[in-house]
């Protein structure tokens, strides 16, 4: 026979407490969810830094980083240090607030630019910076670029150079990172200096980035005489898809129709000196991702009977000859966005046609972010070879 035992009954809770431990569960949900899903981009700001900022530091490396922060790391990423600061992670809550507050039809471009204002309040004393000269007229917001210039006077002309953004052909600004702090440097040093935006894949595919720079240098050649510019002395530096873009602008001649309808088409729009890093030197090279490019809204959209035509036509290896302009090459072996086989099977055929002056700097464990991870090194690599093929040329 079993153990007798007694069961005592509980009282049911009175239905107003019930009313009030429903309510408490509801309002804490709710602020988990809020905690969660931060509303604001200072909240989502701080968010990325609590949960991802592992080691304190107020800032988030490229191992810490997770999910879409890993993925799009290079392009948060403006000045390619390998690590996302606070101001960066500002810049790219205030991105994410204003695609979400577009209608859907409006959503595509996507540029972070530095106001005016601040750009004039924070440039140093010894430039002078002229702000938002539109290159050509038209209906195109992109159609703008900040030209800075040393303060002091030269009574001989001076070399220029053309910085021009990354962030994949889709977003990006003059404004951003090294394109604007490396045209002060350089005005600093002497040269005359151009950071240009261009229209980007969401308003219009390629070529029209191609175009937009090209015209750019053709506006800066028609104002020479303005800027005290020596239009045989222009160079351009640029990183990832602001690399694709000068070297078009060093290897591709008129005859390639690339220079598109805009102004001053009697000068030209090549440069002497090109400095790409983490260049996409063929859209042929990855069979697998031409299909993806073509698609609406892509970088290559339209017809797929002419994609690989049109893929061919607007990348720098298509246009390798022994007669290019100096080049400096810098390439990342680890680099995850643009495989460094761009960067070698470029260089490759550079070298086998005899480019005569090719520099090519391949560094071991470096990302997207070569430019800047390998700073000690590239830095002064560009200076110097600027210095060689446009200051020391006119001599």
């Amino acid at each position: 026979m079993g153990v007798p035992f007694n069961i005592t009954p509980v009282k049911s809770p009175h239905p107003k407490l019930l009313l009030l431990l429903l309510m408490l569960g509801l309002a804490l949900n709710l602020q988990a969810q809020n905690r969660q899903r931060p509303s604001t981009p200072e909240e989502r700001t701080a968010n990325w830094l609590r949960t991802m900022d592992k080691d304190g530091d107020k800032k988030i490396s490229s191992k810490e980083a997770t999910a879409l922060m890993k993925k799009n790391f290079s392009r948060i990423d403006s000045n390619n240090d390998g690590f996302l600061v606070e101001t960066e992670l500002s810049q790219l809550a205030n991105r994410l607030s204003r695609i979400r507050q577009r209608p859907q039809n409006q959503r595509g471009n996507s540029r972070r630019a530095m106001s005016t204002e601040q750009l004039l309040k924070t440039a140093p004393k010894d430039v002078v910076i002229e702000p938002d000269i539109a290159y050509r007229k038209g209906k195109s917001e992109a159609w703008k670029l900040d030209l800075v210039m040393p303060k002091s006077k030269s009574k001989k002309a001076r070399a220029a150079i053309i910085f021009v953004h990354g962030g994949g052909w889709r977003s990006g600004d003059k404004r951003s990172g090294y394109f604007l702090r490396g045209a002060i440097e350089y005005a600093q040093k002497g040269y005359v200096c151009i950071t240009v935006n261009y229209r980007l894949i969401g308003e219009a595919p390629l070529p029209a980035c191609i175009e937009d720079v090209k015209c750019a240098v053709r506006w800066l050649r028609a104002n020479a005489k303005k800027y005290n510019v020596n239009p045989k002395r222009i160079g351009a530096y640029g990183n990832s898809a602001g690399a694709h873009l000068v070297c078009m602008l060093g290897l591709v001649k008129p005859s390639a129709r690339m220079e598109g309808d805009g102004p001053y088409q009697d000068q030209s729009s090549m440069v002497q000196a090109v400095c790409a890093s983490a260049t996409p030197t063929s859209f042929v090279l990855d069979k697998d991702r031409i299909k993806r490019r073509g698609l609406p809204g892509a970088m290559l959209a339209g017809p797929a009977e002419t994609l690989v035509a049109r893929a061919t036509a607007t990348s720098p290896a298509t246009y390798v000859s022994s007669d290019v302009p100096p080049i400096l090459l810098v390439h990342g072996a680890a680099d995850t966005t643009v495989n460094v086989k761009h960067g070698d099977t470029f260089h490759a055929a550079l070298k086998k046609v005899g480019a005569k002056h090719l520099e090519y700097i391949r560094v071991d464990g470096a990302g997207h972010g070569v430019f800047h991870q390998a700073s000690k090194r590239t830095f002064p690599a560009m200076e110097a070879f600027f210095k060689k093929h446009l200051l020391e040329a006119e001599k």
